[in-house]
Protein backbone atom coordinates (compact mmCIF):
# COMPACT_ATOMS: atom_id res chain seq x y z
CA UNK A 1 0.00 0.00 0.00
CA UNK A 2 1.18 3.46 -0.87
CA UNK A 3 0.59 5.31 2.42
CA UNK A 4 1.12 8.79 0.94
CA UNK A 5 -1.40 8.09 -1.83
CA UNK A 6 -3.83 6.62 0.72
CA UNK A 7 -3.67 9.70 2.94
CA UNK A 8 -4.05 12.11 0.01
CA UNK A 9 -7.05 10.15 -1.30
CA UNK A 10 -8.70 10.07 2.14
CA UNK A 11 -8.17 13.77 2.87
CA UNK A 12 -9.26 14.95 -0.58
CA UNK A 13 -12.30 12.67 -0.72
CA UNK A 14 -13.38 13.49 2.85
CA UNK A 15 -13.11 17.23 2.31
CA UNK A 16 -14.95 17.09 -1.02
CA UNK A 17 -17.85 15.08 0.48
CA UNK A 18 -17.94 17.34 3.56
CA UNK A 19 -18.17 20.48 1.43
CA UNK A 20 -20.87 18.90 -0.76
CA UNK A 21 -22.78 17.86 2.38
CA UNK A 22 -22.61 21.40 3.71
CA UNK A 23 -23.93 22.82 0.45
CA UNK A 24 -26.77 20.28 0.31
CA UNK A 25 -27.86 20.44 3.95
CA UNK A 26 -27.38 24.17 4.46
CA UNK A 27 -28.24 25.72 1.10
CA UNK A 28 -30.33 23.37 -1.04
CA UNK A 29 -32.33 21.26 1.41
CA UNK A 30 -33.80 24.17 3.44
CA UNK A 31 -35.14 25.62 0.19
CA UNK A 32 -36.79 22.34 -0.82
CA UNK A 33 -38.38 21.56 2.56
CA UNK A 34 -39.76 24.34 4.74
CA UNK A 35 -39.51 22.15 7.86
CA UNK A 36 -35.74 21.63 7.33
CA UNK A 37 -33.52 24.40 8.64
CA UNK A 38 -29.90 25.13 7.82
CA UNK A 39 -27.80 23.83 10.69
CA UNK A 40 -24.17 24.39 11.48
CA UNK A 41 -23.77 22.57 14.76
CA UNK A 42 -21.78 19.37 14.64
CA UNK A 43 -19.72 20.30 11.56
CA UNK A 44 -16.51 19.12 13.23
CA UNK A 45 -18.01 15.76 14.09
CA UNK A 46 -19.36 15.51 10.54
CA UNK A 47 -15.84 16.07 9.24
CA UNK A 48 -14.57 13.21 11.43
CA UNK A 49 -17.37 11.02 10.05
CA UNK A 50 -16.41 11.91 6.47
CA UNK A 51 -12.77 11.07 7.18
CA UNK A 52 -13.88 7.66 8.46
CA UNK A 53 -16.10 7.20 5.41
CA UNK A 54 -13.36 8.27 2.98
CA UNK A 55 -10.88 5.97 4.69
CA UNK A 56 -13.26 3.03 4.31
CA UNK A 57 -13.94 3.91 0.67
CA UNK A 58 -10.21 4.22 -0.10
CA UNK A 59 -9.47 0.90 1.60
CA UNK A 60 -12.21 -0.84 -0.39
CA UNK A 61 -11.10 0.88 -3.59
CA UNK A 62 -7.51 -0.30 -3.37
CA UNK A 63 -8.72 -3.87 -2.68
CA UNK A 64 -11.49 -4.00 -5.28
CA UNK A 65 -10.27 -1.95 -8.25
CA UNK A 66 -8.12 -3.52 -10.93
CA UNK A 67 -6.98 -0.04 -12.00
CA UNK A 68 -8.25 -0.23 -15.59
CA UNK A 69 -11.11 2.26 -14.97
CA UNK A 70 -10.06 4.04 -11.77
CA UNK A 71 -12.54 6.94 -11.75
CA UNK A 72 -15.45 4.66 -12.69
CA UNK A 73 -14.46 2.04 -10.09
CA UNK A 74 -14.20 4.73 -7.42
CA UNK A 75 -17.57 6.20 -8.35
CA UNK A 76 -19.25 2.77 -8.24
CA UNK A 77 -17.73 2.03 -4.82
CA UNK A 78 -18.91 5.46 -3.63
CA UNK A 79 -22.45 4.86 -4.91
CA UNK A 80 -22.64 1.47 -3.18
CA UNK A 81 -21.32 2.98 0.06
CA UNK A 82 -23.85 5.83 -0.29
CA UNK A 83 -26.70 3.32 -0.48
CA UNK A 84 -25.38 1.07 2.30
CA UNK A 85 -24.51 3.94 4.62
CA UNK A 86 -27.42 6.31 4.20
CA UNK A 87 -30.56 4.56 3.07
CA UNK A 88 -31.08 2.25 6.09
CA UNK A 89 -30.25 5.13 8.42
CA UNK A 90 -32.69 7.46 6.66
CA UNK A 91 -35.46 4.87 6.92
CA UNK A 92 -34.81 4.48 10.63
CA UNK A 93 -34.79 8.24 11.15
CA UNK A 94 -38.04 8.57 9.18
CA UNK A 95 -39.59 6.11 11.60
CA UNK A 96 -38.24 7.93 14.64
CA UNK A 97 -38.73 11.55 13.54
CA UNK A 98 -41.67 11.12 11.19
CA UNK A 99 -39.86 12.37 8.08
CA UNK A 100 -41.68 11.69 4.84
CA UNK A 101 -40.67 8.73 2.70
CA UNK A 102 -40.25 11.16 -0.23
CA UNK A 103 -37.62 13.00 1.84
CA UNK A 104 -35.88 9.68 2.61
CA UNK A 105 -35.57 8.89 -1.08
CA UNK A 106 -34.47 12.40 -2.08
CA UNK A 107 -31.84 12.58 0.64
CA UNK A 108 -30.76 9.00 -0.12
CA UNK A 109 -30.40 9.91 -3.81
CA UNK A 110 -28.32 12.92 -2.84
CA UNK A 111 -25.97 10.72 -0.81
CA UNK A 112 -25.56 8.37 -3.75
CA UNK A 113 -24.33 11.41 -5.71
CA UNK A 114 -22.24 12.74 -2.82
CA UNK A 115 -20.50 9.45 -2.03
CA UNK A 116 -20.24 8.64 -5.74
CA UNK A 117 -18.27 11.86 -6.24
CA UNK A 118 -16.17 11.09 -3.17
CA UNK A 119 -15.34 7.66 -4.62
CA UNK A 120 -14.61 9.23 -7.99
CA UNK A 121 -12.07 11.50 -6.27
CA UNK A 122 -10.45 8.45 -4.64
CA UNK A 123 -10.18 6.73 -8.04
CA UNK A 124 -8.69 9.79 -9.72
CA UNK A 125 -6.07 10.21 -7.02
CA UNK A 126 -5.23 6.52 -6.92
CA UNK A 127 -4.79 6.55 -10.71
CA UNK A 128 -2.02 9.15 -10.73
CA UNK A 129 1.35 7.97 -11.98
CA UNK A 130 3.09 7.58 -8.64
CA UNK A 131 0.59 4.92 -7.57
CA UNK A 132 1.54 2.63 -10.44
CA UNK A 133 4.30 0.16 -9.68
CA UNK A 134 7.73 1.10 -10.99
CA UNK A 135 9.74 -1.36 -13.01
CA UNK A 136 12.11 -3.45 -10.87
CA UNK A 137 15.65 -2.20 -10.35
CA UNK A 138 17.86 -3.07 -13.28
CA UNK A 139 14.93 -3.79 -15.59
CA UNK A 140 15.34 -2.29 -18.99
CA UNK A 141 13.15 0.62 -19.82
CA UNK A 142 12.03 1.40 -23.32
CA UNK A 143 15.07 2.06 -25.48
CA UNK A 144 16.12 5.64 -26.04
CA UNK A 145 16.04 6.96 -29.58
CA UNK A 146 19.28 6.37 -31.41
CA UNK A 147 20.24 3.19 -29.55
Amino acid sequence: MNLKKYVIAVVTSALSMWVLAGLWHNLVLPNLYTDKKAHHEGLGLMLVAYFALASLMTYIYQRASDGRRPAWDGAVIGVVIGVLWVFPHELAMAGVHGDSIAYVFKNGAWHVIEQGLGGWVVGLIWATRSSRPSPPEGASRSPSPGR
